[in-house]
């Protein structure tokens, strides 16, 4: 039965509603103890009346308890509550309550107090049933006798005893306990009672009319419950503790007075001073002494004329701020409120002073951090828009300029990398420094970003005086910065722009000074540009392209083209290397090296990356000869985690041996994490694919790379082969980057061979493999059936000048 018990109160029930209800029956229980106290304690003619709210108040409250226990009764059905049965449920336990502290109060036998308790519980028990006929739903109702039994005995028992041990309250565990006995009784009733009640849904039963829903009514029912239940307490302990609580309430109110933090003073209805606490004695440095018969109003600076402190009280005012003039001199921010009161049985007037110096100082410190960077001391962006707004206007009115100058710290993430983030926070301290020491005349600087400042001219009359900033600017900058024993250079690339001619909104400039950094970032570290409309249009159509190329993966507009490589000496293809392409449905074809950065920066390439890999294995798959399908990775898929599985599922889905997936990989992926990409190069490794560094020779630390992983192959940059013949550097260069893989066993690839002197050349330096538009240009795979399908060792397998197959 326990279990059963249990079970329905967890599955059954909603258990926050089961919560409020167990609050209400203990708020009832108590209030059940300290009434029936208090109606024992009254003379004759009061008793009836505490025994009559004592019977409505505790017996409403455990019909309440009940009520909110059976809306926690969850079926799954609607379920309606009949209006006059639950009316006479709640009269019964009323009246069964009544009769039962009439029988407590004026018998105290345990006899008849037991007697009185077994009359609450047959109340209860009788409002239960009651109650539960009351239920109207979709379904049969069926009870357990037995369960009915346990039910009816335990709300007797508990209510029983609860009565029995009511007897001397003024002993606090018999109180708690009585308490804790009574507010079960109900609970306990409801819960066994309807662990053995069950329902079967019945669709031919009508819908049960409910003119409010279980909400509004718990609502209704918990609120009021609770309301009179927590009035008549309050009634209870007032009248328990008025006589104590006249004697001592004058000394109280003093200590209140005393410890508030708030001044408080006492005036007369003349206005003059009577009495004050401690706080506002410390505000003006005075003693009572000194203060008494003092006119109030003397103390304030801007005390409102022609008021007196009478006429403010009365109509309860409030004085949002005034200074307070104290005895040495200080003028302390304050707020009054007034009011009148009875004060040692006399009509006086109550003041507080309320000390406003605490909350000035918040409101200025917010202030600050609202429109100031806390590591810099600079202007942020808010307080710069909001400066631009109003220059802006200004300006065009005087028939001046606004300059705005974008300033972007170059390389700033791998200085914060090299000096540590305590040192790179420090070094922004010296360079805003430094930045404003720069700065003459109406000049805001400010700092917008981690490693991006702004610096705006206003009232300006010509836009020649921003080359003139730009180049004081240039020489302070041309000093390093000492930071943490170090000598740090720091040079930055600067966009401007100037209002009203590149724009008259704040907005619109800021991006417009952004667009023009951008471009000089792109030309180079140190550079300074000023915004054009036609680089705004440049960067216009990258954001669309941007977002076109978010769709095209879904729109089918992206297709692989291969381009294949070739053994040096014997001519004999080794394998291919996948090359997507975008055919843009208004642009046509789009060149990767324009749509590749832009996927880079999106983070579509992770999509597209994928959607490569998938396809290259899914056609090298289908080859009856064995051939290498070599795929770029891109530096962002390296920040992926999981790109290891990614790529070892992809070659298991389409049963791709991994010894014929070569991965070609980017220094750039070992510039931003090095220890990352050579942990995340071991685990590729051990996936059975080849890796291969692409662009060799372009990085400055390739040496170091191929020292700490040795790759299965090195991909001459098309740059150094480009120029092969006609620069002998680049021809040295060639030599000794094939000699230094040789050296370390690594077999070298040469891209972009264009002629036969080319070839010629590599061949003769003993280069491994080539790949270029001499040997074959990227095409459709159908183009080079004859390889993919050819064994080896046929003649179909070479290649000969610009790809055509022999």
């Amino acid at each position: 039965m326990l279990t059963q018990v249990i079970t329905i109160i967890f599955n059954e029930h909603d258990v926050r509603v089961l919560g409020l209800a167990s609050l209400i029956s203990l708020i009832c229980a108590f209030a059940a103890v300290m009434m029936a106290q208090r109606a024992r304690e009254s003379a004759e003619s009061d008793r009836w009346r505490w025994l009559l709210k004592s019977a409505v108040v505790v017996g409403g409250g455990f019909w309440a308890t009940h009520f909110m226990a059976m809306l926690g009764w969850d079926q799954g059905l609607a379920i309606g509550h009949g209006f006059w049965l639950n009316l006479m449920s709640g009269a019964v336990m009323i009246a069964s309550v009544g009769i039962g502290l009439y029988l407590a109060t004026y018998n105290r036998t345990k006899r008849a107090r037991l007697l009185a308790g077994l009359l609450v519980g047959a109340g209860m028990a009788m409002m239960h049933y009651i109650e539960l006929q009351s239920l109207s739903l979709q379904g049969q109702v069926a009870t357990n006798s037995w369960y009915n039994l346990v039910a009816g005995l335990a709300a007797l028992l508990l209510a029983g005893v609860a009565l029995v041990v009511m007897n001397k309250t003024y002993d606090r565990v018999r109180q708690l306990l009585a308490t804790a006995l009574l507010a079960s009784a109900p609970l306990a009733l409801h819960m066994v009672a309807m662990a053995g009640t069950t329902v079967s849904p019945d669709a031919s039963l009508p819908l049960p009319d409910r003119l409010f829903t279980d909400v509004v009514l718990g609502f209704g029912v918990s609120i009021g419950a609770l309301a009179v239940l927590g009035f008549s307490l309050a009634m209870v302990v007032m009248d328990i503790h008025i006589t104590e609580h006249q004697s001592v309430e004058v000394s109280r109110l003093q200590s209140l007075a005393d410890a508030a933090i708030e001044g408080i003073v006492v005036v007369d209805y003349g206005g003059h001073i009577v009495d004050a606490n401690p706080s506002f004695l410390s505000l003006v440095c005075h003693s009572i002494r000194q203060l008494r018969g003092q006119d109030f109003a003397r103390y304030f600076h801007d005390f409102p004329q022609g008021e007196t402190v009478t006429n403010l009280a009365e109509r309860a005012e409030h004085i949002e701020e005034t200074t307070l003039l104290s005895s040495v001199g200080e003028e302390i921010p304050t707020e009054l409120f007034f009011k009148c009161a009875i004060v040692s049985g006399e009509p006086h007037n109550v003041v507080i002073v309320r000390d406003l110096r605490e909350r000035r100082a918040a409101e200025q410190r917010i202030n600050y951090l609202a429109n100031y960077d806390v590591l810099t001391g600079l202007a942020n962006r808010q307080l710069m828009m909001d400066r631009l707004g109003q220059s802006i206007p200004t300006a065009q009115a005087h028939d001046q300029k606004v300059i705005l100058h974008f300033i972007d710290l170059d390389f700033f993430k791998e200085m914060n990398t090299t000096v540590g983030q305590q040192n790179a926070d420090q070094l922004l301290k010296f360079f805003a420094g430094r930045i404003s020491s720069v700065m003459r005349g109406m000049v805001i600087v400010s700092r917008i970003g981690a490693d991006q400042f702004c610096v705006v001219q206003e009232g300006v009359a010509s836009a020649e005086s921003a080359e003139l900033l730009l180049e004081r600017l240039r020489r302070k900058l041309n000093q390093p910065f000492s930071v943490a024993g170090l000598e740090v250079k720091i040079t930055v690339c600067v966009g401007t722009a100037v209002a009203p001619d590149d724009a008259d909104d704040p907005n619109i400039l800021l991006a417009r000074a952004e667009i023009a950094m951008k471009k000089a970032k792109a030309i180079g570290r140190g550079n300074y540009c000023f915004y054009e409309e036609s680089v705004d249009k440049a960067q216009e159509e990258r954001r669309r392209l941007k977002l076109d190329l978010a769709s095209a993966l879904e729109k089918g507009e992206l297709f692989l083209l291969y381009q294949p490589q070739f053994d040096c000496d014997t001519g004999i293809v080794t394998g291919f290397e996948a090359l997507v392409r975008w055919r843009h449905p208004a642009l046509g074809l789009i060149s990767p090296a324009e749509f590749i950065p832009l996927a880079e920066e999106s983070g579509a390439i992770v999509d597209i990356g994928d959607w490569i890999l998938d396809e290259a294995c899914r056609e090298a798959a289908q080859w009856d000869n064995p051939l290498r399908i070599a795929v770029n990775l891109s530096p962002v898929q390296f920040l992926e985690d999981n790109l290891g599985s990614r790529i070892a599922e992809t070659i298991q889905r389409h049963g791709l041996a991994p010894e014929r997936l070569e991965l070609e990989i980017t220094e750039g992926v070992l510039i931003e994490d090095e220890a990352r990409a050579l942990d995340m190069l071991r685990a590729l490794r051990a996936k059975g694919v080849l890796l291969a560094m692409d662009d060799f020779g372009t990085g400055y630390s390739s040496l170091s790379y191929l020292r700490q992983f040795p790759f299965d192959k090195l991909k001459i940059d098309r740059s150094f082969i480009l120029n092969l013949q006609t620069d002998p550097q680049a021809l040295g260069i060639v030599k000794g980057m094939i000699g230094l893989a040789h050296g370390l066993d690594i077999p070298v690839l040469a891209e972009g061979v264009e002629t036969e002197s080319q070839l010629a050349m590599l061949r003769l330096e003993h280069g491994d493999e080539v790949q270029g538009y001499y040997t074959g240009k990227p095409k459709p795979i159908d183009e080079y059936a004859a390889l993919v399908q050819a064994t080896a060792g046929q003649k179909a397998n070479k290649y000969v000048p610009h790809g055509r197959l022999a």
